[in-house]
């Protein structure tokens, strides 16, 4: 018997898949917001949930990794009635298992309640996964874990994507340890430092007097990694001639050293890695198609630290514990403003420029027992101020504060209210009534002239959102902190909405 949790504004659809659930023999929880819909999951453990893209407090989509935060173990399946392929692309890229379009037909969604519960059942028996040095435990760093180690227990090459730092070599090295090949070797290639015209020499080896100064037979890094493992790091550096090469070794298994005659039976498993974009590299001409798929037997896409919630601290511990025992000393304490500043940096150089940071802020509290916001590098402190300026206050389309408060609320500032809430009862300077909204008129003797109901729906939707986010404003006093409190928007969300309707909360 499973769990399962419906989020979806139409009524309609959350009676009908609650229906078929349980018919089913599963217990189903149905909920009309996002909003309501997290803080049951965050109280009750569920196995599958299904979540609508148009919802009262956004795309669906973009609130996916907030229902993988309050539940990393739940499958959820996104129900919409739109095709783009690009709001599909971007449902699966959050971590989504599976994506239906409405009408939802009743064989289709028993198949992926049936299929996503049985993954979860086979889940359960499966081995421990050994990923020491990875530390984290938000939702898509478990998943990338759960990829690497699927794919461990299987043959086949792997491609490993991410941007620099987020801690790809450390993947292509637990993949080793929990395959059947971890008890040989484990060969590292950095593909940006072999020169093209040295490249096929040290990957396939050479014999005695293949060309000047090779005095004896070497074996390449191909042969090195016969029975085990070889990693290629940032592959999109090697260049179309080694490209070729590489490719034949893959689809043959054989190669011949540099002026050998003998062919050489080579059995390794392939791990490439890379920051770039290869399938725009393919496009370009400047990666082989048939290369790239070959790669991707299996592919692990790495998340920027940015997008880990709730890894920042852990990772914080470790590395200051690790970095104070190789200098000899007792552990630093970690104050509360420094942890917030790392919080709030956007960490582009990822993990590697985390260590990077801890490791210069543990030097420089040298004398000290605690980090404090004063031991971080200055772009990591003036980003902290940033964004307590932006939770204090701002504008709004330009408007100061007070001019804004008397356009969009007169009736409080005629009675005097101060903008905190002690006038009239009223809250913020805000008096509980919202204008009307003019929406488009419909003409009922033109049916040529009239509107598509998706249209007029988001013409409407557009309306509202804006007139919410003006009253929010006031509410919040132009707090972003409050705002988001108050609209249980996340702070990424609420500045989507803010740059789509061209309103700001900024200083």
């Amino acid at each position: 018997m499973g769990r399962i949790l419906v989020i979806d504004d139409d009524p309609s659809i959350r009676r009908l898949v609650s229906h078929w659930s349980e018919s089913m023999g599963h217990i189903c929880e149905a909920f009309g917001s996002i909003t309501s819909g997290i803080k049951h999951i965050r109280q009750y453990p569920v196995d599958i949930v299904f979540l609508d893209v148009m919802l009262p407090e956004g795309n669906g989509v973009d609130h996916v990794p907030m229902v993988l935060e309050a539940n990393p173990e739940c499958a959820i399946v996104i129900l919409s009635g739109h095709s783009d392929p690009r709001c599909i692309e971007k449902a699966f890229d959050s971590g989504v298992q599976d994506y239906i379009l409405k009408p939802i037909e009743k064989g289709r969604l028993y198949e992926v309640i049936d299929s996503l519960l049985r993954q979860k059942d086979k889940a359960a028996i499966r081995p421990a996964i050994e990923h020491s040095g990875i530390i984290g435990e938000s939702s898509r760093l478990n998943r990338c874990i759960e990829q690497m180690g699927l794919a461990a227990r299987m043959e086949g090459n792997l491609l490993i994507t991410g941007e620099t730092g987020t801690g790809k070599e450390l993947f292509a090295r637990a993949l080793h340890r929990n395959s059947a090949r971890a008890e040989n070797r484990y060969v590292v290639v950095d593909c940006t430092n072999l020169p093209d015209n040295l490249a096929e020499s040290l990957l396939f080896g050479h014999d005695r007097g293949a060309f000047t100064g090779a005095d004896r037979t070497k074996k390449g890094l191909f042969e090195h990694a016969h029975k085990g493992t070889l990693f290629l790091d940032e592959i999109g550096d090697l260049s179309l001639n080694v490209q070729k090469s590489l490719l034949r070794v893959l689809q043959e298994k054989t190669f011949r050293p540099l002026s050998s005659s003998k062919e050489v039976n080579v059995d390794f498993r392939l791990v490439a890695a890379t920051n770039c974009n290869l399938y725009e590299m393919v496009e370009k001409g400047l990666f082989r198609r048939d290369l790239y798929y070959r790669l991707k037997t299996f592919s692990i896409e790495l998340p920027p630290l940015r997008s880990r919630n709730g890894d920042i601290k852990l990772l914080a511990k470790n590395y200051v514990k690790s970095i104070c025992k190789e200098l000899g000393r007792k552990p630093l304490k970690i104050g509360s403003s420094f942890m917030e500043a790392l919080y709030y940096y956007e960490w582009p150089g990822n993990v590697r420029e985390f260590v990077n940071v801890i490791r210069v802020s543990v030097y420089k509290a040298v004398y000290e027992d605690e980090l404090t916001f004063f031991h971080l590098p200055q772009n990591l402190r003036s980003r902290k101020v940033v964004v307590e300026a932006e939770d204090k206050g701002g504008m709004i389309a330009g408007m100061p504060q007070a001019e804004m408060v008397a356009d969009e609320a007169p009736e409080a500032a005629e009675s005097g209210d101060n903008g905190n809430g002690n006038g009239n009862g009223n809250i913020g300077g805000w008096n509980g009534e919202v204008e009307s909204l003019e929406l488009q008129a419909l003409p009922v003797d033109n049916a040529p002239d009239f509107p598509d109901l998706k249209h007029y729906r988001k013409n409407a939707i557009n309306q509202v959102e804006e007139t919410y986010l003006r009253h929010l404003a006031v509410v919040s006093e132009n707090s972003v902190k409050k705002a988001c409190r108050i609209s249980g928007l996340s702070r990424t969300r609420l500045y989507e909405l803010l740059q789509k309707h061209n309103l700001s909360l900024r200083a």
